[in-house]
């Protein structure tokens, strides 16, 4: 297929609608930024079903789940005879873009080889960080890190990173594919939207803040690897009149936190919002003053954009990944220590116009992330793979 004409991307994933992630954002915007250029795309991810099925809606096959999973809140399959591949050879993908090197690379890597199109791999996950989920099967967790992710990768025609943290992993499995370092795009427009003064208040007035409270706050799936622990120990230690954190997001850590919440009297102070629908989680940036965060495992920095996009200061922890998002003390902060963190904290929360100042700072940086170069950048990676296939 010549460069530039429509495309039908089939895009492979373990994490996909209901369940809801920085991946799965990362496949929605994909999506609209695709088919706004006129491309066609398809999903194919592994349901938790005895029985594979297409969703007309979601656009989506889901594979039937017969394995048992290694990851939380996903699910495994080795159904690689599954009938409702058929469906997909007779659809006919021009390019494959791969999201997870688990068992869905296996699908991507069966209907390439049956079809001959070429495999597009993002590289999400920095596997290191993330065995703290995997403490009971560590000697599996290694050998898969270690020794099936490269060996996977090296099937893809192309490897996108949206960081230098992850391009200096891809880079450690010796991987000799081009690699194209594509930032990752965000819709600004759902971010850039202006919450009511009114629907403000009555959001805040819900968990118990009022009008004259510093509200932190922190956006993410309640895990392990998201440190969410460590943002409550910082808060903690606070002593910052009228200051409230909240947490939006659901998680198997929800339960550790409100023990910590409780057992350290912080029940006053300390709110657990729960999951919200993608459609309405910009309003939950703009309820605050300050967006904490204090993981190390990112690799995309996902709520971190997205809360700049909202025009909202970052008070997280320093990390690599953070190169070509936060400018230190222009659009947020980095903190390195407890007492770092502290005193941040302390002129973030004391100064309403240095708050402003870097919101504004920040919504600039983002601007770049827009979904219309997104697309742009993810079609010229699929072009040079569809060329590099047809030439080889």
């Amino acid at each position: 297929m010549p460069s530039g004409d429509a495309l039908r991307v089939l895009i492979t994933t373990e994490f996909y609608l209901p369940f809801q992630c920085g991946v799965t954002t990362a496949v929605l915007n994909e999506i609209k930024a695709l088919e706004v250029l006129g491309d066609e795309v398809r999903v194919l991810t592994i349901g938790n079903n005895k029985h594979s099925f297409w969703d007309e809606e979601k656009k989506c096959w889901y594979i039937r789940s017969n394995f048992p999973s290694l990851y939380k809140d996903s699910y495994a399959s080795l159904a690689l005879q599954d009938k409702i591949l058929e469906e997909v050879y007779q659809w006919k993908p021009d390019v494959i873009h791969s999201q997870s090197e688990f068992f869905s690379f296996l699908f991507a890597s069966k209907v390439s080889k049956k079809l001959g199109v070429p495999i597009v791999h993002t590289c999400h996950t920095d596997f290191v960080s993330y065995a703290i989920h995997f403490t009971r099967f560590v000697r599996v967790w290694n050998f898969f890190a270690q020794f099936v992710v490269p060996f996977l990768i090296r099937k893809a025609s192309r490897v996108i990173c949206s960081s230098d943290k992850i391009y200096d992993l891809i880079k450690s499995y010796r991987i000799k594919q081009p690699i194209d370092r594509i930032m990752i795009g965000l819709d600004l427009d759902k971010f850039n939207k202006t919450l009511s003064k009114e629907e403000r208040r009555s959001i805040r007035e819900k968990f118990g803040f009022t009008d004259n409270e510093i509200v932190f706050v922190s956006i993410c799936r309640l895990s392990k690897e998201k440190s969410v622990d460590q943002v409550l120990s910082l808060f903690s230690n606070l002593d910052i009149p009228s200051s409230k954190l909240i947490f939006i997001g659901g998680g198997e850590e929800r339960e550790n936190l409100e023990r910590e919440v409780e057992a350290q009297n912080l029940k006053d102070r300390v709110v657990f919002g729960g999951e919200v629908l993608g459609s309405e989680v910009w309003k939950y940036y703009k309820i605050g003053e300050i967006y904490i965060g204090a993981s190390l495992s990112e690799t995309q920095c996902l709520s971190y954009v997205e809360a700049m996009a909202s025009g909202m200061p970052l008070l997280v922890k320093d990390d690599p990944v953070l190169k070509g998002y936060l400018i230190n003390d222009r659009n947020g902060m980095i903190y390195n220590s407890l007492d770092d963190f502290v005193l941040k904290a302390g002129i973030l929360a004391s100064s309403p116009e240095l708050r402003a100042k870097m919101g504004d700072e920040a919504r600039k940086t983002v601007s770049r992330f827009s979904l219309s170069i997104f697309g742009e950048k993810l079609k010229k990676s699929f072009d040079s793979a569809i060329r590099g296939r047809n030439n080889g």
